[in-house]
């Protein structure tokens, strides 16, 4: 089945979201609970990429947005930890070490569905497009259908990028070597597929931006395809907010301001974009050691869009792409998966949909 078909399948069978289901209680604990905090205060761990496909998250943490958000620093804290791909990240909230996170659609599938549904919720939606194709420079590829034969990486199996790939190519009728076909999916850090890309080691990459325009600029990578133009009306769900099912029923109040938070950073970006740019390529420089050029950040930045709709129906061609490459052993209710009655309550909120 197409992008497209997949779409539409979705749209077709979209089903409204009850806010209430959140609230029953659970018989268990997924993972397990929150380290104690010294009377008076406690943690809100929140997960995150330094990613342009993750702006919100890296530029709300270094303005304060989301520690103001919450209150004063003494009496709860925000704790944050990055990552480099999603199944990481989602180990980390079945183990309890996180409480809320910004993630890839995939992932918080793949981990609703091993929990059976007792793990996370997505709250919110984060970033459309801001993904890629490319190929190292004097390799013949094109194309997806060109990728037959040759070794091409992605941030880590089972997530957004990997599921992409994977779809993609079984519409051309190719498949991985794993499962007896000829392309050579290989999971490398972000960090990592520059250097393999001048070592001649990687043939292609999907990746989320800034890592797509990195190697562009950075290894002579060609574009081989912006992956807005395979989705319908060129949007798809790259990133999303994720809040541990048990952290979500005890504290939804923690959970209601950092998505007016998420907003409030939303909005800022949209009416200050040089501002926000300038305020993640320092926060970049921060976590990595490196700031981008002006030139791979405003591609990067390009490619994106920010928004707080989580696009359910894409949601729903990735789970469905999932269960294709065999990442799910069934298919699940994403309207369980996506609860934003708690965004939606939220004053004077403005989200963008698609």
């Amino acid at each position: 089945m197409s992008a497209l078909s997949l779409w539409h399948t979705a749209r077709r069978n979209a089903m409204p979201i009850s806010g209430s289901l959140i609230l029953f209680l659970l018989a268990f604990v997924v993972g397990r609970p929150p380290e104690a905090m010294p009377t008076g205060a406690r943690r809100v761990r929140l997960g995150y990429f330094a990613n342009v496909t993750h702006a919100p998250a890296v530029i709300g943490v270094a303005q304060g947005t989301l520690q103001k958000a919450l209150g004063r620093a003494d009496q709860i804290t925000l704790d944050t930890k990055v990552f480099n791909a999603g199944p990481e990240a989602m180990e980390a909230l079945l183990a309890g070490e996180i409480d809320v996170c910004y993630v890839g659609p995939a992932p918080a599938a793949n981990t609703y569905l091993k929990s059976q549904g007792k793990a996370l919720r997505i709250v919110a939606g984060v970033c459309s497009g801001g993904a890629a194709l490319v190929a190292r420079q004097g390799v013949n590829i094109g194309t997806v259908r060109e990728l037959e034969g040759h070794r091409v990486a992605v941030p880590q199996l089972g997530g957004t990028q990997d599921i992409s790939l994977r779809h993609f190519l079984a519409e051309q009728g190719l498949r991985g070597t794993e499962k007896g076909g000829s392309v050579t999916i290989l999971p490398v850090k972000n960090a990592d597929m520059l250097t393999l890309f001048k070592r001649n080691e990687l043939d292609a990459a999907w990746v989320p931006e800034p890592w797509a325009s990195r190697l562009i600029h950075d290894a002579q990578a060609t574009l081989v395809l912006d992956e807005r133009t395979l989705w319908p009306n060129h949007r798809f769900t790259t990133t999303v907010i994720v809040a541990r099912r048990t952290y979500l029923e005890q504290h939804p109040e923690e959970v209601s301001r950092l998505l007016a938070a998420h907003l409030q950073t939303l909005t800022w970006m949209g009416l200050h974009p040089t501002e926000a740019q300038a305020t993640m390529n320092q926060e970049l420089k921060r976590l990595t050691g490196k700031a981008l050029s002006n030139q791979v950040l405003s591609d990067s930045w390009g490619r994106c869009d920010f928004t707080a709709d989580p696009g359910t129906p894409s949601i729903r061609a990735f789970v469905e792409a999932q269960y294709q490459a065999g990442y799910l052993p069934t298919t699940l209710d994403v309207a369980q998966l996506v609860d934003t009655h708690l965004l939606q309550r939220i004053p004077n909120a403005k989200i963008a949909s698609f």
